[in-house]
């Protein structure tokens, strides 16, 4: 799997360098910064682990490779979130996935998982993936306040981006935590389980 994340690493990278000359010679330089850290952006999970002397996976990189790619490289660099409506919210949603599990992982970490607290462990899930969602949604309100980037269309939609952002984030969190009540009531080797197993 390693092996895999690398790849992926590499093409995307060298894809995103591609459109990089592309918008530098059709003159579109607001996606320029956009185009030129993906590969930096990529690499996140193996700086962490690094500094912080944090255990990732390789089935955790994975999910996030995938997660970037979806999300950064095809929304704002090949430009999808533009093209196709639907597609923020598809990111939003997954991420709200994702950062479900997460979840589970900084539960570990904080030395707060316990196995036989489902409901405690559930109530984490969707708080920690609503706080992450906010924090991301303060960040595009800042870039609007401080850069007149309105990334929310807060001048055509109001708070109904945001809202609508924050509310698939919130059901992709509900439809994990629902998947670890049940998998923890019919299997001892879930997924969701292994992702904390892992890491020991």
């Amino acid at each position: 799997m390693k092996k895999l994340n690398n790849i992926l690493i590499f093409l995307c990278t060298l894809a995103s360098i591609c459109f990089f000359v592309k918008d530098i010679n059709i003159k579109a330089y607001d996606r320029l910064l956009g185009d030129i850290t993906i590969g930096l952006v990529l690499l996140i999970p193996r700086i962490i682990s690094k500094i912080f002397k944090f255990k990732i996976t390789d089935a955790m990189e994975l999910v996030y490779i995938v997660f970037i790619i979806l999300a950064q490289f095809l929304g704002s660099v090949v430009n999808l979130y533009n093209n196709v409506w639907w597609y923020d919210l598809f990111a939003h949603f997954l991420s709200g996935i994702l950062t479900s599990i997460l979840a589970l992982v900084v539960m570990d970490y904080l030395g707060v998982y316990k196995e036989k607290n489902k409901g405690f462990n559930a109530l984490f899930i969707i708080s920690f993936t609503l706080m992450v969602a906010s924090i991301w949604e303060f960040i595009e309100f800042g870039s609007f306040i401080f850069l007149k980037m309105d990334v929310q269309h807060h001048l055509t939609t109001g708070v109904f981006d945001t809202m609508e952002d924050m509310l698939v984030a919130f059901l992709g969190s509900i439809i994990v935590s629902i998947s670890y009540l049940i998998e923890n009531k019919v299997s001892k080797n879930g997924f969701l389980k292994k992702v904390v197993s892992d890491l020991k």
